[in-house]
């Protein structure tokens, strides 16, 4: 049998306001609610579901979601973020600020979510590709 990841569940400060700007960003789906989740949904049907804290905030380790997008994909993000002045970086050490990575002949960068709980990553190449 095939695996394929059909969820994963993102704990955060505020499951809607993560939701909805990572949905923003993206030009997807708004978010939907079902129970204690707000969930988006990519292109390959993977859920993410966004949730409140379950555990104790200091417990939380950052998350990071990667999305590989096409070149007009991430042109289109990337105009989203400088218009909504969104702090990003070249790196996931958030060192390289105001800046774009170009790994593996590609373009890359990197957002927080409102909470400062998820690093979100746009690549337009995997990483080791030739």
């Amino acid at each position: 049998m095939a695996n394929e990841l059909n969820h994963i569940i993102v704990h955060c400060r505020d499951r809607r306001a993560s939701a909805r700007f990572l949905s923003d960003l993206m030009g997807a789906e708004p978010p939907l609610d079902w129970g204690p989740f707000t969930q988006v949904t990519s292109s390959n049907r993977v859920g993410i579901d966004f949730a409140d804290f379950m555990i104790a905030p200091e417990a939380i380790n950052r998350s990071h979601l990667a999305f590989l997008v096409t070149d007009a994909e991430f042109d289109a993000i990337f105009c989203r973020i400088q218009e909504r002045s969104i702090r990003y970086w070249a790196d996931p050490m958030c060192a390289a600020e105001g800046r774009i990575n170009h790994n593996y002949g590609g373009r890359g960068v990197y957002v927080l979510d409102p909470g400062h709980t998820i690093s979100i990553e746009f690549i337009t190449r995997p990483y080791g590709d030739p």
